[in-house]
């Protein structure tokens, strides 16, 4: 049961993540794939002037593909905590998941 459980918290680093980081002015998630850009994905400004937390979030969802076809679905939140990020629709290849990373860029303000 550990080992299984071990396995699936690595891969979902691998597919989903955040950061604390405000993007006030926006920005956009570089998805890699080993060494090779998969897509860049928008990463949308939060609702700053939201009374709570929970109203400031702003999401983007955003479909790609790799070279060999596989589908990828992933939707991107933004909020006054930090950006969050969640591939909603990926191949099962865990080979291929466990190779993705991600960064994060943000426009200047």
């Amino acid at each position: 049961m550990g080992l299984a459980k071990n396995q699936h918290l690595e891969l979902a680093e691998h597919t989903e993540g955040n950061v604390g980081d405000v993007a006030l002015g926006g920005g956009y998630l570089y998805i890699y794939q080993a060494d090779t850009l998969l897509h860049i994905a928008s990463i949308p400004s939060p609702n700053v002037l939201a009374d709570r937390s929970s109203d400031s979030v702003v999401e983007n969802v955003d479909e790609f593909e790799d070279e060999p076809g596989n589908q990828y679905l992933i939707s991107i939140a933004s909020s006054i905590l930090g950006i969050y990020w969640r591939l909603e629709k990926h191949p099962d290849d865990e080979g291929l998941l466990m190779q993705l990373h991600y960064e994060i860029k943000l426009n200047e303000e």
